[in-house]
């Protein structure tokens, strides 16, 4: 259905649904009866009771739709389309700083894990220096760190490793 098309019954239902509520109180105000008694002797205040208890569900129920419509026309049925997002290991490695980037290649060159002793190796890095890069890394979950006898075996996380290890 047209969006415009939609508004318009909406705002259709909604003022429909005002008029009523408004108009109704009134409505019975107005047709109450002055007098107690009519030519037959029935009493006008039970006749009107009456008429009003038949007449109450229509106006509920028609209070129901008219409110329903409005509801129906104006929320929108949105429609979910997934796009398949393919990874890119460029822009994850730009989010890393330069050493990081370094580190993360080094592991990705050696299939995805790589021993901590062989990135202390890397140019202008030291024990302590790498060891506070993968310190870092592993709490942000980009890499892994397990002990391998006297030095530990760095792997990258397993999201990272499916994209950056070719």
């Amino acid at each position: 259905m047209n969006n415009n098309l939609k508004v318009f019954l909406g705002l259709l239902a909604l003022v429909g649904l005002i008029i009523i509520v408004y108009w109704l109180p009134n409505f019975i105000h107005e047709t109450n009866p002055t007098v107690c008694t009519d030519q037959s002797g029935q009493c006008e205040h039970e006749a009107r009771m009456n008429l009003l208890t038949y007449l109450s569900p229509v106006f509920v129920i028609l209070g129901f739709v008219l409110g329903a419509a409005a509801f129906y026309f104006f929320t929108e049925n949105k429609k979910v389309e997934y796009v398949e997002v393919k990874p890119n290991p460029e822009a994850i490695l730009k989010l890393l700083s330069e050493e990081e980037r370094r580190v993360v290649s080094k592991i990705a060159e050696e299939g995805g894990k790589a021993l901590q002793s062989e990135i202390s190796m890397l140019g202008g890095m030291g024990k302590v220096k790498s060891h506070r890069i993968i310190d870092r890394l592993e709490k942000r979950g980009v890499i892994e760190k397990e002990q391998h006898g006297k030095t530990n075996l760095v792997k990258l996380a397993k999201g990272l490793k499916e994209v950056l290890v070719k």
